[in-house]
């Protein structure tokens, strides 16, 4: 099996992951962005209400349709990555024992944000109008959903698309940077990290991440979640963020994210480093 397949099939192990541990903090954070109006008083009020009159399940909402983006966005974002450095290690001569330097690495991870981001915004679109529908009086099933959108015409799956990428091309910088930069620091082979050494390297990556992105997720959040058909640019809804709230109006949902970042990203980094070693064994 080629290289590039592995590092796509063991991307996909490492979105799962990420859903599985990370979406309850996920589907908090989206509502305290999409109607901080409602959910006022911080993420515990938001968590506490959203159980109580939706159930437990509700914190899921949303997660099939990310499942099957967010699946093989991973993929192709450790594929992409790693095609990406084996591409400057030929191309630089650099031997597989050496390291990338910082700035070869981001540059890395930046691709992975672009191509990623063409999947990911459709299937965030979903995920954010599930998870904001009730407190709209909308259904929020995913075939209820995927109606509405489809309603907007050919490109309403499209909405967001471009704050998705503003977002993911310099996080995903700061993701795999970070998370190379750890593992230099922490491991006796980075090529080889122990379960331990991923699963630490991957939550200061998550952290590192999302202290990049919040604030443009914020904005893509509250872009995705409109539903009154309103015409609305990346700027336009920045403008109107700061305005009503200042600087601090674009980390709402901080807490949620930070809680998240860490056992999320290392859920995801553990498992696609713990699938690309089955694999190596198996082919």
């Amino acid at each position: 099996m080629g290289e590039a397949i592995k590092s796509f099939l063991a991307g996909w192990v490492g979105g799962a992951g990420i859903i599985a541990v990370g979406h309850p903090f996920d589907t908090i954070k989206t509502r305290l962005q999409a109607a901080p109006e409602l959910y006022n008083k911080g993420a515990l009020d938001c968590l506490k209400s959203t159980i109580k009159k939706e159930g437990p399940l509700t914190l899921y909402k949303g997660a099939i349709p990310l499942l099957t983006g967010i699946g093989p966005v991973f993929a192709l974002y450790f594929a992409a990555y790693d095609s990406a450095e084996r591409y400057i290690r030929k191309y630089k001569s650099i031997p597989a024992g050496k390291s990338l330097s910082m700035p070869q690495i981001m540059l890395c991870g930046g691709a992975t944000g672009v191509v990623g981001s063409l999947i990911l915004g459709p299937a965030e679109l979903l995920k954010v109008r599930q998870q904001t529908a009730f407190a709209k009086g909308l259904d929020g099933s995913t075939m209820a959903v995927f109606k509405t959108i489809a309603k907007e015409g050919p490109m309403g799956f499209t909405k967001g698309l471009g704050a998705t990428m503003y977002r993911d091309v310099p996080a995903s910088m700061a993701w795999f940077g970070a998370y190379e930069m750890v593992k230099v620091a922490i491991c006796k082979d980075p090529k080889k990290p122990a379960a331990l050494e991923s699963l630490f390297a991957g939550g200061c990556a998550g952290i590192a991440n999302w202290l990049i992105a919040l604030p443009m997720d914020t904005v893509k959040t509250q872009l995705q979640a409109a539903t009154d058909g309103q015409k609305r640019s990346f700027g336009g809804v920045a403008a109107a963020i700061y305005s009503k709230g200042g600087v601090s109006a674009f980390y709402r949902g901080f807490v949620p994210v930070i809680l998240r970042a860490f056992p999320a990203n290392a859920a995801c980094f553990a498992c696609k480093e713990a699938a690309m070693k089955f694999f190596d064994k198996l082919w």
